[in-house]
Protein backbone atom coordinates (compact mmCIF):
# COMPACT_ATOMS: atom_id res chain seq x y z
CA UNK A 1 0.00 0.00 0.00
CA UNK A 2 1.42 3.42 -0.95
CA UNK A 3 1.45 6.60 1.15
CA UNK A 4 -1.58 8.17 -0.54
CA UNK A 5 -3.71 5.04 -0.03
CA UNK A 6 -2.59 4.72 3.59
CA UNK A 7 -3.51 8.33 4.38
CA UNK A 8 -6.80 8.03 2.49
CA UNK A 9 -7.70 4.92 4.46
CA UNK A 10 -6.86 6.66 7.73
CA UNK A 11 -9.14 9.56 6.76
CA UNK A 12 -12.11 7.19 6.58
CA UNK A 13 -12.12 7.05 10.39
CA UNK A 14 -13.13 10.73 10.47
CA UNK A 15 -16.51 11.73 9.08
CA UNK A 16 -16.13 15.47 9.67
CA UNK A 17 -13.93 17.18 7.04
CA UNK A 18 -12.52 19.56 9.67
CA UNK A 19 -11.37 16.58 11.75
CA UNK A 20 -9.84 15.08 8.62
CA UNK A 21 -7.81 18.25 8.05
CA UNK A 22 -6.75 18.38 11.69
CA UNK A 23 -5.59 14.75 11.40
CA UNK A 24 -3.59 15.53 8.25
CA UNK A 25 -2.04 18.61 9.86
CA UNK A 26 -0.97 16.42 12.78
CA UNK A 27 0.59 13.94 10.32
CA UNK A 28 2.52 16.79 8.68
CA UNK A 29 3.83 17.80 12.11
CA UNK A 30 4.82 14.23 12.99
CA UNK A 31 6.67 13.90 9.71
CA UNK A 32 8.98 16.85 10.04
CA UNK A 33 7.14 20.16 10.24
CA UNK A 34 7.83 22.14 13.42
CA UNK A 35 4.89 24.45 14.21
CA UNK A 36 6.92 26.60 16.60
CA UNK A 37 9.79 27.22 14.19
CA UNK A 38 7.52 27.11 11.11
CA UNK A 39 10.03 25.05 9.20
CA UNK A 40 10.90 21.50 8.24
CA UNK A 41 13.14 20.07 10.97
CA UNK A 42 13.14 16.36 10.12
CA UNK A 43 14.21 15.22 6.70
CA UNK A 44 14.30 11.43 6.98
CA UNK A 45 13.78 9.50 3.77
CA UNK A 46 10.12 9.42 2.82
CA UNK A 47 8.99 12.15 5.24
CA UNK A 48 8.74 14.67 2.39
CA UNK A 49 6.43 12.29 0.51
CA UNK A 50 4.14 11.87 3.52
CA UNK A 51 3.88 15.65 3.92
CA UNK A 52 3.31 16.09 0.18
CA UNK A 53 0.43 13.58 0.06
CA UNK A 54 -1.07 15.00 3.25
CA UNK A 55 -1.19 18.43 1.56
CA UNK A 56 -2.75 16.90 -1.55
CA UNK A 57 -5.43 15.21 0.57
CA UNK A 58 -6.11 18.45 2.44
CA UNK A 59 -6.73 20.00 -0.95
CA UNK A 60 -9.27 17.31 -1.79
CA UNK A 61 -11.12 17.59 1.54
CA UNK A 62 -11.17 21.35 2.02
CA UNK A 63 -14.22 22.06 -0.14
CA UNK A 64 -16.38 19.92 2.17
CA UNK A 65 -15.71 21.97 5.32
CA UNK A 66 -18.47 24.03 6.90
CA UNK A 67 -16.86 26.71 9.02
CA UNK A 68 -18.72 28.33 11.89
CA UNK A 69 -16.60 31.48 11.93
CA UNK A 70 -14.26 33.43 9.71
CA UNK A 71 -11.71 33.18 12.52
CA UNK A 72 -11.65 29.38 12.18
CA UNK A 73 -11.10 29.56 8.42
CA UNK A 74 -8.37 32.20 8.75
CA UNK A 75 -6.60 30.09 11.38
CA UNK A 76 -6.46 27.03 9.12
CA UNK A 77 -5.45 29.12 6.11
CA UNK A 78 -2.59 30.66 8.10
CA UNK A 79 -1.40 27.24 9.29
CA UNK A 80 -1.42 25.92 5.74
CA UNK A 81 0.40 28.98 4.38
CA UNK A 82 3.14 28.46 6.97
CA UNK A 83 3.46 24.78 6.01
CA UNK A 84 3.63 25.59 2.30
CA UNK A 85 6.30 28.24 2.90
CA UNK A 86 8.37 25.72 4.87
CA UNK A 87 7.97 23.17 2.06
CA UNK A 88 9.21 25.69 -0.53
CA UNK A 89 12.37 26.24 1.49
CA UNK A 90 12.89 22.49 1.86
CA UNK A 91 12.10 21.28 -1.68
CA UNK A 92 14.66 21.21 -4.45
CA UNK A 93 12.49 19.96 -7.34
CA UNK A 94 11.04 23.00 -9.12
CA UNK A 95 8.13 21.01 -10.60
CA UNK A 96 7.05 19.92 -7.12
CA UNK A 97 7.26 23.53 -5.93
CA UNK A 98 5.16 24.69 -8.87
CA UNK A 99 2.53 22.03 -8.11
CA UNK A 100 2.52 22.99 -4.43
CA UNK A 101 2.13 26.67 -5.38
CA UNK A 102 -0.98 25.87 -7.42
CA UNK A 103 -2.32 23.61 -4.69
CA UNK A 104 -1.73 26.30 -2.05
CA UNK A 105 -3.54 28.96 -4.09
CA UNK A 106 -6.52 26.67 -4.67
CA UNK A 107 -6.72 25.23 -1.14
CA UNK A 108 -6.23 28.47 0.78
CA UNK A 109 -8.54 30.29 -1.63
CA UNK A 110 -11.35 27.82 -0.95
CA UNK A 111 -10.83 28.06 2.81
CA UNK A 112 -10.90 31.86 2.83
CA UNK A 113 -13.92 32.00 0.51
CA UNK A 114 -15.83 29.57 2.72
CA UNK A 115 -15.05 31.68 5.79
CA UNK A 116 -15.81 35.05 4.18
CA UNK A 117 -18.77 36.82 5.75
CA UNK A 118 -19.08 34.42 8.67
CA UNK A 119 -19.10 35.81 12.21
CA UNK A 120 -15.80 36.18 14.01
CA UNK A 121 -14.80 34.68 17.34
CA UNK A 122 -14.77 37.12 20.21
CA UNK A 123 -14.09 36.86 23.92
CA UNK A 124 -17.15 37.32 26.11
CA UNK A 125 -16.45 38.24 29.74
CA UNK A 126 -18.90 38.26 32.65
CA UNK A 127 -18.46 39.28 36.27
CA UNK A 128 -20.51 36.41 37.66
CA UNK A 129 -20.90 32.77 36.74
CA UNK A 130 -24.01 32.16 34.66
CA UNK A 131 -25.67 29.13 33.06
CA UNK A 132 -24.93 28.57 29.37
CA UNK A 133 -28.58 29.09 28.37
CA UNK A 134 -28.58 32.54 30.01
CA UNK A 135 -25.37 33.53 28.22
CA UNK A 136 -26.84 32.27 24.96
CA UNK A 137 -30.00 34.30 25.51
CA UNK A 138 -28.04 37.45 26.38
CA UNK A 139 -25.70 37.15 23.38
CA UNK A 140 -27.99 35.84 20.67
CA UNK A 141 -31.53 36.28 22.01
CA UNK A 142 -31.76 32.52 21.52
CA UNK A 143 -31.20 30.19 24.46
CA UNK A 144 -31.06 27.16 22.15
CA UNK A 145 -27.56 28.18 20.98
CA UNK A 146 -26.12 27.16 24.35
CA UNK A 147 -24.69 23.93 22.88
CA UNK A 148 -22.62 25.98 20.46
CA UNK A 149 -21.08 27.89 23.37
CA UNK A 150 -20.51 24.70 25.36
CA UNK A 151 -18.80 22.90 22.46
CA UNK A 152 -16.53 25.83 21.63
CA UNK A 153 -15.40 26.17 25.27
CA UNK A 154 -15.65 22.53 26.34
CA UNK A 155 -12.10 22.27 27.67
CA UNK A 156 -12.76 24.98 30.29
CA UNK A 157 -16.30 24.07 31.39
CA UNK A 158 -16.94 21.99 34.48
CA UNK A 159 -20.74 22.23 34.29
CA UNK A 160 -23.06 24.15 31.90
CA UNK A 161 -24.84 25.79 34.82
CA UNK A 162 -21.59 27.37 35.99
CA UNK A 163 -19.83 28.76 32.94
CA UNK A 164 -16.36 30.34 33.21
CA UNK A 165 -16.14 34.12 33.41
CA UNK A 166 -14.39 34.31 30.04
CA UNK A 167 -15.70 32.47 26.95
CA UNK A 168 -14.95 32.28 23.26
CA UNK A 169 -18.18 32.97 21.33
CA UNK A 170 -19.33 33.91 17.85
CA UNK A 171 -19.88 37.63 17.25
CA UNK A 172 -23.40 37.03 15.90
Amino acid sequence: MNIQDTLSTALEFYTDPLLQIQFLLKIIEQYGYNTDLKQITKSQTGYDQVRFWALVLIGSVVSSISFQSSTDSESIANKLNDIYEAEYEFRTDISVCEYLTELQAETVGIILNEGYGLPQLVTYTTKITQPSCVISQVLYSDSTREQEIILRNNDRIRHPLFMPLELEVLSE
